[in-house]
C-alpha cells in the first residue's frame, strides 16, 4: 500500500532528534522523551495477551477492545515509522513515612479528604496538561522537519504507554505493573505518538533503548532489562502492601481486586463484602508506589537537587476543592460536582461515584457525626447509592436516620 503524501517517510538523525527536544521539552515541562522504530514487536506482547484471556482486566472491555491495535501502533498508523514518548511527572516520589490514606490505606479519621486522593488526580487533568505540552512540542518539531505527521495521544490511542515507553528507554517495568524512572520513580504521566519519522540511530525494532532520548535527570547506567521486573530484585514490597492481593508475582495485576478500579473505574462499586478493604481511599490508590524503594529514594534525590519541580500549577491541590468536606462530597449533586470536578481526573468517577466512595470512607473511618447525611443518601433515588448508605450505616451501628 502507498503511503499517503502527507505521511511521506522523513528520514533525520537520532542526534538532530535528541538536540531538538532538549531546545524545547524543558519549557514545555516535559520530563522524558523517546523514541523506538516502528513496526516493532513488543517483546511483552504475549504477557499482554494472557492478561486479558485470564480474564485479569476487571471487567474493562475497553482493554479488550482490538488488542492488536494496542501492540502495534501501525495497525491504526500504517504510515507510521517511529513512536515518539512522552513522561512528565506529577510527583517526585513518594516520601518514607508518607502518611496520606491513598499512600497507606490507612483510614486517619482527621485527614483532608484531599490526601484520600490518588497524587495524580489532586490537580488538572493529564489529559488537557501532557497532551497540550505534547502538541506544542510537536508543533515545534514540524517547523524544523515540515511534512511532520503525528498523531499524539495520552492513553486513549490505544497503546500500551508502559510498554513502549520501556521499549523508547524511559524506564523499567516494575512488579507494581508501573514504568519506573530509576532517578524520578513511578510518578508519570505517559503519552504517545505515531509520527512518520525515519530516526537513524535507534535501536533496531523491538530493541529496548538504554535511554531516552531527551530526560530531565539521567537513569542509572546500565544494560536495558528485557525480563519484565528485573530491576526489582528480590523486592516486592509492592506485593505485601497491597490491602486487597492486586498484585501477583507471575500474573501481575488483578484489576478486579484492585482499589483504583473499585474507585475510578467501576464508580463506587466496590464488591458487597470487601468495601472495608476500602480502607481511608477515596479515589484511586497510591500504596504500590509509596512503599517502592525507587520512589522514596527518588523523594530523598529530588529534596537535594536542582531539577524543576513536577508542574506546580497543574498538579498540585487545588484549594478550592480543598474546602469541601467528607460531609459535602456525601451530599454532593450533580450541579456541584460539575461545578467543582470538571476538567479533573475525579470527573470519571461521575456524582453518584464519588458520593458512594465517600459513603465508604465515612464508614471505615468511623465518622459517626455524619449519620444524618449518610441516612439522607439511604433514601436517594439511585439504588446503588442508596445501598452503600445503608451498608456505611450498619457499619456505623446504626440501622435506620436519627
Amino acid at each position: 500500500m502507498s503511503l499517503p503524501a502527507k505521511a511521506a517517510p522523513i528520514a533525520i538523525d537520532a542526534a538532530d532528534l535528541a538536540e531538538e527536544l532538549a531546545r524545547h521539552a524543558p519549557d514545555l515541562q516535559l520530563d522524558l522523551v523517546g523514541a523506538a522504530a516502528l513496526p516493532a514487536d513488543l517483546p511483552h506482547g504475549a504477557r499482554f495477551t494472557r492478561w486479558l484471556e485470564d480474564d485479569r482486566h476487571g471487567g474493562l472491555d475497553y482493554l479488550a477492545r482490538d488488542p492488536d491495535a494496542r501492540l502495534d501502533p501501525t495497525r491504526a498508523n500504517p504510515w507510521a515509522r517511529t513512536l515518539l514518548v512522552f513522561g512528565q511527572r506529577y510527583t517526585d516520589g513518594w516520601p518514607e513515612g508518607d502518611a496520606d490514606p491513598s499512600a497507606t490505606g490507612r483510614p486517619e479519621p482527621d485527614a483532608p479528604w484531599t490526601a484520600r486522593v490518588a497524587r495524580y488526580a489532586r490537580g488538572r487533568d493529564y489529559h488537557d496538561v501532557l497532551l497540550g505540552a505534547m502538541k506544542t512540542l510537536l508543533g515545534r518539531l514540524a517547523g524544523r522537519w515540515p511534512g511532520l505527521v503525528a498523531y499524539p495521544a495520552t492513553d486513549t490511542g490505544p497503546y500500551l504507554e508502559r510498554e513502549w515507553a520501556w521499549l523508547a528507554g524511559l524506564g523499567f517495568l516494575g512488579r507494581n505493573t508501573c514504568l519506573i524512572h530509576e532517578a524520578l520513580g513511578s510518578g508519570l504521566f505517559l503519552g504517545a505518538a505515531p509520527t512518520n519519522l525515519v530516526v537513524a540511530g535507534l535501536p533496531a525494532p523491538g530493541v529496548p533503548a538504554t535511554e531516552p532520548l531527551y530526560h530531565v535527570r539521567g537513569r542509572v547506567r546500565h544494560a536495558p532489562a528485557e525480563a519484565v521486573t528485573s530491576r526489582c530484585g528480590s523486592c516486592t514490597a509492592c506485593l505485601d502492601a497491597c490491602p486487597t492481593g492486586a498484585l501477583d508475582l507471575a500474573r501481575g495485576l488483578d484489576a478486579a481486586r484492585c482499589l483504583s478500579t473499585w474507585t475510578i473505574e467501576w464508580r463506587g462499586r466496590a464488591p458487597d463484602d470487601r468495601r472495608g478493604d476500602q480502607g481511608g481511599v477515596l479515589f484511586g490508590c497510591d500504596i504500590c508506589q509509596a512503599v517502592c524503594p525507587w520512589n522514596r529514594r527518588a523523594a530523598a534525590r529530588a529534596a537535594g537537587d536542582d531539577a524543576p519541580p513536577p508542574v506546580p500549577d497543574a498538579y498540585a491541590d487545588d484549594p478550592a476543592r480543598g474546602e469541601l468536606s467528607l460531609a459535602d462530597l456525601i451530599a454532593l449533586d450533580a450541579d456541584g460536582f460539575r461545578a467543582r470536578f470538571r476538567r479533573t481526573p475525579l470527573w470519571r468517577a461521575h456524582p453518584e461515584g464519588l458520593r458512594r466512595n465517600a459513603l465508604v470512607v465515612a464508614a471505615n473511618t468511623g465518622r459517626g457525626d455524619l449519620v444524618e447525611g449518610i441516612a439522607a443518601a439511604a433514601a436517594s433515588d439511585d439504588a446503588d447509592t442508596a445501598a452503600v448508605a445503608r451498608w456505611a450505616l450498619a457499619r456505623l451501628g446504626r440501622d435506620e436516620a436519627p
